[in-house]
């Protein structure tokens, strides 16, 4: 007679004892077979759907919140490289007793307008009413990331220190 534990589940499986059994079988260690069988059998559907769901409403939260603040970070661009041109404006007339009237003559390349350093605006100069007086403006590259800035297009700042945007938000400076 074979006195070795038999395993529950050829029991359950088959439904009979094996001959020459004295009844006897072997009790999982976790306590509850069909736990243990669960445990092994890994994740539900429904348990992989709802991780999906969760993931699908974060990433719809979080993509256009992150767009948006690198919209508004890219914005530092214009404006730190207008208050450096500012200053080279301010510079040059303390040299020349007038202001420049092209980007070349400030020290910034060869042409009458340039990119700033992260290419994300083009600025120009003006002089409304002769050489005594500028305007810079910076406004967004054709087809670059900030394009599509509709809050605060285009930045601008003078000789007397007015600074100002165009677009929907007025508060951009």
């Amino acid at each position: 007679m074979n006195n070795r534990p038999i395993p529950l589940k050829s029991i359950r499986s088959t439904g009979v004892w094996p001959a020459g059994t004295t009844g006897q079988y072997h009790q999982p260690a976790c306590g509850n077979l069909s736990a243990r069988v669960r445990r092994l059998q890994g994740f539900t559907m429904i348990e992989v759907m709802i991780v999906v769901a969760i993931i699908g409403i974060l990433a719809a939260i979080a993509v256009p919140s992150y767009s948006q603040y690198m919209v508004d970070s890219r914005r530092t661009d214009a404006i730190t490289f207008l208050s450096e041109a500012a200053g080279e404006q301010v510079r040059y007339f303390s040299s020349n007793n007038q202001y420049a009237d092209s980007m070349d003559e400030l020290g910034y390349g060869t042409t009458a307008t340039v990119l700033t350093p992260e290419g994300h605006y083009s600025v120009g100069v003006a002089n409304p009413g002769g050489r005594g007086k500028f305007v810079l403006t910076a406004t967004p590259v054709v087809g670059g990331k900030q394009a599509g800035d509709t809050e605060c297009a285009s930045f601008t700042i003078s000789d007397t220190g007015v600074k100002k945007n165009t677009g929907t938000n007025t508060d951009c400076w």
